[in-house]
Formats: C-alpha cells, sequence, structure tokens
C-alpha cells in the first residue's frame, strides 16, 4: 500500500494524442475494477509499470475520496509462466498469491484471466495465433474483460495511442524490486537499463481477439 503516495500530478497522460488528467482519464472508474498482467517470463511487466500504477493511484482515489482511514489493495494480478514467480508487490499486486503462475498454453492463461474476472487485460507485444480456445471461454472472456491494453517490455510500443510519463523516483526502484525477487543467479539476465529522470512508456488499446490471440 506503499504506493497509495502517488497523487493524479505524478502523472502526465496523452490519450489520442492529447493530453488528459488522471481524473479525467479514469472517470468512473471503481475499487472493483480488475486488473491483469499477463508477463510470461516474469519481468517483462516492468514495461507496463506506469499503466498499472496509474490504475492503481486511479484505485486509492476512490478510497480517498469516501474519507476516512482505509487499509486496502486492488484486486491486480499477474500472470506469469516461469518459475518461480517474480514479486510484483511493489506495485502493490499483493498478497503475493496475486502473482499467478500459468503454462505456456493459451486455454490455461484465459482461463486464469477470467476465474480471476478481470476487466483490464495487459498484454505483451508478440506474434499473434489462433488458438483453440474451449467453446465457452470466448463468451466469458467477451462479459468479463472490457479494456485491453498492448504493452512491450521494453515500454514502447508501434502505433501507441496512449504515452504516460511519471517520474523515475521511486517507480524505477519499484520496478528494481521484481528483477531482485529473481533467484540471483538470473538476475543478471534481466537487468534494467536506467530511466534517468522520467519513466515514458507508450501503449496501444486492442481489441478483445487480438489481445486473446497474444495470450
Amino acid at each position: 500500500m506503499h504506493s497509495s503516495e502517488l497523487r493524479d500530478d505524478d502523472f502526465a497522460i496523452e490519450s489520442g494524442g492529447a493530453s488528459v488528467s488522471l481524473a479525467d482519464f479514469f472517470n468512473g472508474h471503481t475499487s472493483t475494477r480488475r486488473l491483469g498482467l499477463l508477463t510470461p517470463q516474469r519481468t517483462e511487466g516492468v514495461g507496463a509499470v506506469a499503466l498499472v500504477m496509474a490504475h492503481v493511484t486511479a484505485f486509492y482515489n476512490t478510497y480517498r475520496a469516501a474519507g476516512g482511514d482505509f487499509f486496502a489493495y486492488p484486486d491486480f494480478f499477474t500472470f506469469q509462466s516461469r518459475e518461480p514467480v517474480a514479486a510484483y508487490s511493489m506495485f502493490d499486486i499483493w498478497p503475493d498469491h496475486k502473482s499467478v503462475r500459468v503454462g505456456d498454453n493459451p486455454v490455461d492463461r484465459l482461463n486464469a484471466i477470467t476465474d480471476r474476472a478481470v476487466n483490464i487485460l495487459l498484454v505483451p507485444a508478440g506474434a499473434s495465433a489462433e488458438h483453440d480456445f474451449q467453446r465457452q471461454q470466448p463468451a466469458s472472456a467477451a462479459r468479463l474483460i472490457d479494456t485491453c491494453y498492448l504493452y512491450s517490455p521494453a515500454g514502447t510500443v508501434e502505433d501507441p495511442d496512449l504515452v504516460i510519463r511519471c517520474a523515475a523516483d521511486p517507480i524505477a526502484a519499484w520496478c528494481r524490486s521484481v528483477i531482485d525477487s529473481l533467484p540471483e543467479a538470473e538476475r543478471s539476465a534481466h537487468a534494467l537499463p536506467d530511466p534517468g529522470d522520467t519513466i515514458e512508456q507508450s501503449f496501444r488499446r486492442i481489441a478483445l481477439d487480438e489481445a486473446l490471440s497474444l495470450l
């Protein structure tokens, strides 16, 4: 819950080429919204940290608006295909059971996503493919998932329609904590570049069908 220190003005958002405040971007957002971050190789999800933390801030804004003290975490999840899973607790994806081990099978991945009633799905850029989903799965996904974003492990996608900037301090350290949660022998292979003073990441909204093809 440490990230509840973040506020709207910690983020500069461009949506569709126009600047928009975090409050306007998340107009109507509720504390029950559920986000799922597909990060098969465990650490590529740091390429979506700006978008995830913007959602976390919108979540805490709902509690701040209600007034009073609170102790709460968003129902956000990561879906990872390697063991041991990386810890995204510094993204306020906590407790650790919210980092879910899934296989490489898209059917299993989608079941894990819909079983947790994810509404907002973030998927990494890659080669799309047709998947032989179970007959009931597309309807379940369509009923639950209403927003999908493409992200890149490097933080930059082609033809973005959403750009988010935020100060590197303290978010870059939170990204490093994901790497540091891996076994020591594996960390060097996942080392992150120095972002400088500002983290800037881009995303693209995609249709559900495209998102499912990238599972």
